[in-house]
Parts: C-alpha cells; sequence; structure tokens
C-alpha cells in the first residue's frame, strides 16, 4: 500500500517505507523479498533504486498478497477443497462446512478489493482515525490460534451498541490477516490497526 501511494511509476526506497509504516527494516526487507518473489513487486538497485508494483494497482487484489505473504487464506486446516491437516475427527465433524464457507466469503472480500479501491478510500479512512477515540471494550487474543480470535472477536462485538469501539490485540499470522476481511464481510469498520512486534492491535468500531 505504501508503495502505491508513494510510487507515482517511480521507485520507492524500503528506508522511507519503513519510517512511515514504523516497521523494522529486517521484517520489512522479508516482506519485500517475498513479494518481488511472488511477482508483485519488481526491485531496483543503485541510489536510486527501490521497489515497484508490477501491476497497477487495480489490478493487484488484496487476495494475492495475503496469499503471497502467508498462503492460502483458511480459519482451519480442514477448510477448503483439499481439507488438509491431521484432525482424527475430520470425518462427520459439522464443522468442516462452516470453516469451508467462512474460507469462500474472505476469499470472496479479499479477491474484490484491490490496492486502487482502498487508496481511493485512504482520505476518508485517516479522518476517521484521527476521531476514532478511545476504545469501550478491549479484547485480548494474544497465544489464540486461528480461528479463535474471530470466533471471540464475533461474540464481543455483539454484546456492543453501534458505533462502540473495540480493540483487539492478536499475534498468529492468519487472525492478523483474517480479522481486516472479517470486518468488511460483517459490515463493521476497521478503524486503524498497529504492529508491535509480532503482536497487533486493531481498533473496529461496530456497524450500525
Amino acid at each position: 500500500m505504501d508503495i502505491a501511494a508513494n510510487g507515482d511509476g517511480q521507485p520507492v526506497g524500503r528506508t522511507g517505507i519503513a519510517e512511515r509504516q514504523q516497521i523494522p527494516l529486517p521484517y520489512l526487507t522479508q516482506v519485500l523479498r517475498a513479494l518481488v518473489n511472488g511477482g508483485l513487486l519488481a526491485s531496483t538497485r543503485g541510489p536510486s533504486g527501490g521497489y515497484t508494483l508490477s501491476k497497477e494497482p487495480a489490478e493487484i487484489s488484496l487476495l494475492e498478497v495475503i496469499t503471497t505473504l502467508q498462503g492460502p487464506v483458511s480459519p482451519a486446516n480442514c477448510a477448503g477443497i483439499k481439507q488438509s491437516g491431521d484432525c482424527q475427527r475430520l470425518h462427520g465433524c459439522g464443522l468442516v462446512g462452516v470453516w469451508s464457507r467462512l474460507q469462500s466469503a474472505s476469499e470472496d472480500v479479499l479477491r474484490e478489493t484491490t490496492l486502487a479501491g482502498i487508496l481511493d478510500d485512504g482520505a476518508a479512512t485517516e479522518t476517521r482515525q484521527a476521531g476514532g477515540g478511545a476504545p469501550d471494550k478491549k479484547l485480548d487474543c494474544i497465544g489464540d490460534r486461528c480461528p479463535l480470535p474471530i470466533m471471540r472477536l464475533s461474540e464481543e462485538i455483539r454484546h456492543l451498541q453501534p458505533s462502540q469501539i473495540l480493540e483487539v490485540w492478536a499475534d498468529d499470522e492468519g487472525s492478523k490477516a483474517d480479522i481486516p476481511a472479517w470486518c468488511m464481510g460483517t459490515g463493521n469498520e476497521l478503524l486503524g490497526r498497529e504492529e508491535f512486534g509480532g503482536q497487533m492491535k486493531f481498533l473496529i468500531r461496530k456497524g450500525g
């Protein structure tokens, strides 16, 4: 997103990205390398070098980015067509279909969301973040593995009034990717997110 917003056809240096997004440079370097290897970024060496998008922002979906960085979007190992995993209760489990539908819904939202679409909403999002206010409730999902944070988030937000804000902490990589998609799919508003080491804080405003 930083490259899409600041590139304007020119390479964007990783140091500038790290400073603007407050991402540790070693971690950012790994992310950029993965996106280059995945064909979403191109890198240029030299004093004026940096990174550019390999396609127009309107042609890059959030699904491409997430699957490039972490693999398939799956709420559980048993979800999806392959239904991989080592669960001994896979056959006859009533939740397999639920996880598969959740995976399909998440993929649809992420596939329809492009970098260009997010950029178009950027100014409005910044305004909302500035006036977001203090959270009305906090939810600690540190140590919980996907899909438990999503389940706890769904339950917790049910008890809030419209426009109230929930602060959620998570460290599971799958959950950190799925929470924004969950917000979009449920009509709740993601006000912002910040990463602190391996932990991420989300601010979510309950929809009307």
